[in-house]
């Protein structure tokens, strides 16, 4: 640390200010380690932000993509709650590491009590050896015994909720760390307050921060301010409850805003690494929207949350780095949400432990505009249903379904020309990829049910 003395000849103002010239801001944000944000949206259709043609308003998100690249493939590790967020924390696919479907308080059917495996390396745990401070601020979803909470998985802090849906007005199973809190504002607020006051301790502790924000909106039950029902209701009058659910998705941009406008305002921007995704595809239960919300959030989309049709596992995603990733650029390569935690490592620096067993592969060369080569295939499963990518084929097998489905996704995203038919080779050799992939990543799979359920996997003109 540099010192002056009083009786010095010269100021210190005159110093410091002879330094500033010498090493610009850049130059000194590129010798730290950096911060990192990681904003994760709950059921957040990929068409559903405005830049993308959905009517929402989503101005900030807007902003962020033009600042920043967007990923137009970008998938989901599942296309349900839990088991993404599993993957995400972890780097790995989510059924290695104990959750393979919705983790409960309670045995839910044929789906037994899940939690995230402590023997997994969770970024916070990663990060901590290089100074980072971690903080989760939202939902959690990844255990509800208090031997699983975050503070258990590395997180120095944790503000939100436990459970998988809190509600909004009079959200339940909130705590602080390990208190419980009863919180009084519309949750997506507070959780926005909570980071903004989370980030603003960050800069005076002097080391790096990783923030987790994890929002539970737009997921059930829709709630939401008023105004912005009003505002929605006239703009989608023939929509039904859609018109809430936008007005959810405005209300969680606007608390995106608020944070980076904190970020702005303390000065980190250029050293903050912000990541934007959702943790599936539009929820069509009939205690959301229904597949006539869904319908829109998907776009052109086959199917919805719990399905491995792209529908159910694209996302959006975001990321923004000033300075170190190109503003304004677009990518179309395949990525997946356990290449997060390999990615942000690489980013803050940080060589994984000998030990740390990863399945995801770091996509900051694709963010930079750089080569970047998927190694292995992207493998799902969830509730018996598969769905496998490699070499630009899709192979997707329901479990309701004799015959499996087979597309070429690079000219028919929307999954609307089956060639199982006219290639059986394809599908004979994808099937026995995913068996593999199944018994080394999945070897104790949730016990199957024997009809389709309609509750997550709805008839609709396109599938009937």
């Amino acid at each position: 640390m540099l010192r002056f003395a009083p009786r010095l000849g010269f100021s210190a103002t005159a110093v410091l200010l002879a330094i500033a010239f010498a090493f610009p801001p850049s130059a000194i944000a590129a010798d730290r380690a950096p911060n990192l944000l990681v904003i994760l949206a709950d059921d957040l259709g990929w068409a559903d932000l405005g830049h993308d043609g959905s009517n929402i308003d989503t101005p900030n998100l807007d902003r962020l993509a033009k600042q920043g690249v967007k990923l137009t493939r970008f998938h989901s590790s599942a296309p349900m709650c839990s088991p993404t967020r599993a993957a995400l924390l972890t780097g790995r696919y989510p059924h290695s590491v104990g959750v393979p479907e919705l983790a409960s308080p309670t045995a839910r059917g044929n789906v037994p009590v899940l939690a995230l495996d402590h023997a997994a390396i969770t970024i916070p745990e990663a990060l901590k050896p290089a100074g980072y401070y971690s903080t989760i601020v939202g939902k959690w979803h990844l255990g509800h015994a208090r031997e699983n909470w975050p503070r258990t998985h590395g997180f120095d802090e944790f503000w939100g909720s436990l459970i998988g849906t809190p509600t909004y007005w009079q959200p339940r199973e909130t705590y602080d760390n390990e208190t419980p809190i009863k919180v009084t504002e519309y949750y997506t607020d507070a959780l926005t307050d909570k980071a903004i006051e989370v980030i603003r301790r960050g800069v005076g502790r002097n080391r790096p921060f990783f923030l987790y924000l994890a929002y539970n909106a737009p997921h059930y039950p829709l709630e939401a301010p008023f105004e912005l029902v009003s505002k929605y209701r006239k703009r989608f009058p023939d929509r039904g409850l859609f018109a809430i659910f936008a007005a959810m998705v405005e209300q969680l941009d606007t608390g995106i805003g608020r944070v980076l406008a904190t970020l702005d305002e303390l000065k980190i921007a250029d050293n903050t690494l912000v990541v934007f995704t959702s943790d599936n595809g539009p929820s069509a239960e009939l205690n959301s929207y229904g597949p006539e919300g869904a319908d829109f959030s998907n776009g052109p989309l086959r199917g919805f949350k719990f399905s491995t049709h792209e529908g159910g596992i694209s996302v959006p995603f975001l990321a923004r780095w000033p300075g170190r990733l190109p503003a304004g650029t677009r990518q179309s390569t395949p990525a997946i949400t356990m290449d997060l935690l390999p990615t942000l490592l690489e980013a803050a620096n940080v060589k994984p432990a000998p030990n740390h067993e990863i399945h995801g592969t770091s996509i900051l060369p694709l963010l930079r505009g750089e080569k970047f080569v998927r190694p292995n295939a992207l493998h799902w499963e969830n509730q018996q249903n598969a769905g496998v990518f490699a070499d630009g084929w899709k192979l997707v097998h329901r479990f309701w379904e004799k015959q499996p489905r087979l597309y070429r996704l690079a000219d028919d995203m929307g999954e609307d020309r089956d060639l199982a038919a006219q290639h059986p080779e394809k599908v004979a050799e994808l099937l026995a990829l995913h068996a593999k992939w199944k018994a080394k990543y999945y070897p104790n799979p949730v016990p199957p049910v024997k009809v389709r359920p309609l509750g997550q996997f709805p008839k609709t003109a396109q599938d009937p």
